[in-house]
This record gives structure tokens, sequence and C-alpha cells, in this order.
């Protein structure tokens, strides 16, 4: 596209594509997009702790010192931090336990629920982020954030627990 400014031909292009077409692809296996990495199920897991400390300190930093300028930066860490750890488990894990379980059916149906459980919840929390990032609270404002945190703190609880010990048990090298 930009061959005007860099002097190169389209034949220099496509053998450099060529290149790195090669380069990404060398020990991955036909068909396979993604490889597996022996550090990713640590990686998550430390993303699940570093996710839980901070929706904690929602709560213990912002909301019970009704610092709403704190909660609200609290919850744009804690968005932020959330979306790049749901980026990471859909391109890396997700994406290889898809490629990996291609001919198992049933196990291939169980992922792909749990995918779309989470991105569900993904919608929920962002959601919630966007409502409380204020540094002003309403009285309702107030008393509908607690009950909206506990909603939130459960469904998260409950789907780390789920994912450590049942779903990360499934990635696997092929």
């Amino acid at each position: 596209m930009f061959r005007i400014f860099s002097g190169k031909s389209r034949e220099d292009e496509q053998s450099q594509n060529d290149r790195y077409s090669r380069s990404t692809t060398q020990g991955a296996k036909p068909g396979r997009t993604i490889n597996y990495d022996p550090a990713l199920i640590n990686a998550l897991k430390k993303d699940h702790h570093e996710l839980v400390d901070v929706f904690q300190r929602i709560w213990s930093e912002g909301y019970e010192k009704r610092d709403f300028r704190q909660l609200a930066q609290l919850l744009t860490v804690f968005k932020s931090n959330f979306q790049a750890h749901l980026i990471k488990e859909n391109v890396r894990f997700y994406v290889y336990l898809e490629q990996a379980l291609a001919e198992d059916v049933h196990t291939l149906q169980i992922v792909k629920d749990f995918r779309t459980d989470m991105n569900d919840i993904a919608n929920a929390v962002v959601q919630f982020c966007k409502r409380y990032t204020h540094e002003a609270f309403s009285q309702e404002m107030i008393r509908d954030f607690k009950r909206d945190y506990e909603k939130i703190g459960e469904a998260l609880v409950r789907r780390v627990t789920l994912e450590e010990k049942e779903l990360y048990t499934l990635y696997q090298p092929s």
C-alpha cells in the first residue's frame, strides 16, 4: 500500500508477508493459530488475584469511607484490568481450547457455554463500572451501589472459583 514511500516492490512485500506467516505459525499444529503457553494459567490466576484485590478496595477505600472520587478511580482501574484479563482469556485461552477440543464436541460445547456466560458477566461488570464512576453519589446511588456491588461480587467469586477449579484444568498441551 505504501510502496511509493518505502521503495519496496510488490514482490518484496509479498516475500516479507510470507516470512511473517511462516514465523508466526512455526511450531503450531496444522489448523492451529494459538500455541499452548505453559505460563498462561498462572498469569490468569494472578489476574484474578489482582482483580479481587482492587474489587475489595473499591469497597474499603471508596464506599465505606464515602470517598467517591477514590471509588471512581478504583472502578476505572478495575474495569481496565478486567477488560485486559478478558482479552487475554478470549484470545489465548478460549481460542486454544476450541482448537484443542475440536474433536470433542461435548466438552467443546461446555467451553463455549462458559465463554458465553463470561460474556454476560462481563457486560454486567462493565455496566456496573460505568454506572458508578462518578465523584458524587446521590442517596439512591449509595443505596443501589451496595446491592449492585454484592451481586457483582458474588458473580465474580463464583466465576473465578469455577474457572480455576474446573475450566482451567482443560488447558493442556496437545
